[in-house]
């Protein structure tokens, strides 16, 4: 579906779009910039991407806004408030600890979120949109695969990992990594899958952690298989780590698959991380 944004009906007054009303209560997890553009991404795998994103905070007087820079430490770990088109013009309202702020981009620019789901302005200012559709990385087929999958040394030595900590997808970069891994494709391929794998076997399970504390997230194996593979591909490469995407803890049936049982140490930072896309107080 398609309609014009610089048409006389559009002009002058702020429009919205259910899928710009999905980014609300979304956390910021990562910014990435490079002679392509610059990319935000958020904590449920939503990518903005454009040629030049501008930071503006309203409570200083002045009328320069700055460019967003790689992991820019005003943007990541702030909460989307509010999203809203303008003659083209995208606007996220921010909320953060340096106080309210104000990310824009002219066109072009595209949004892409979960299951394909797509907004975009071009240089023209028209608006082009699909909705969200079947699953991309937790299809019935692909999860009855993983169930049946066979344990791999890898997979093995992630496990090891597991019995002194909780672990996140650092960790799976690093045994990627240590058996060869180099390019960034390899680990959007090999790390999602790796964690899929040990869910659908139930060797661990995802959640947050919260004052030493492990929670598992109530949501069904399918949704958070997707998230994993939805929010890696979004970040990127080998970059996923603590403050990204899940925890994970060994199950009995991880823990026997590995050996004795150890005493568990919370691994630093996430402590507000409590459901995809959650971080802090904010969703």
């Amino acid at each position: 579906m398609a309609s014009l944004l610089s048409g006389v009906s559009g002009r002058g007054r702020p429009q919205g779009h259910p899928l710009l009303a999905g980014l609300a209560g979304q956390t910021i997890v990562h910014t990435r910039v490079a002679s392509r553009g610059t990319w935000t991404v958020t904590a449920r795998g939503w990518v903005l991407n454009s040629r030049i994103q501008e930071l503006e905070d309203p409570s200083i007087t002045s009328d320069r806004a700055t460019a967003v820079g790689l992991r820019d430490p005003r943007v990541v770990g702030a909460a989307i408030h509010h999203a809203e088109m303008l003659d083209g013009l995208l606007t996220l309202t921010l909320g953060s600890g340096r106080g309210p702020l104000r990310l824009s981009t002219v066109p072009r620019w595209r949004l892409e979120g979960p299951r394909g789901a797509l907004l975009q302005v071009d240089a023209e200012g028209e608006v082009s949109d699909r909705p969200p559709g079947a699953p991309l990385y937790a299809t019935p087929e692909a999860l009855a695969e993983h169930a049946a999958s066979s344990r791999s040394g890898i997979e093995e030595r992630l496990l090891a990992l597991g019995r002194e900590q909780w672990l996140h997808p650092g960790h799976v970069v690093t045994v990627l990594a240590n058996a060869g891994a180099l390019d960034d494709a390899e680990f959007e391929r090999r790390g999602p899958l790796l964690l899929a794998r040990l869910l659908a076997r139930g060797e661990v399970r995802a959640g947050f952690v919260t004052a030493c504390r492990f929670t598992a997230w109530d949501l069904p194996l399918a949704e958070v298989i997707e998230h994993i593979g939805t929010t890696w591909t979004a970040i990127g490469g080998r970059t996923p780590g603590p403050d990204m995407i899940a925890w994970f803890e060994l199950t009995d049936q991880g823990r026997a698959a590995v050996g004795s049982r150890s005493a568990r140490a919370m691994a630093p930072g996430m402590s507000g991380y409590d459901s995809p896309g959650v971080v802090g107080g904010f969703r």
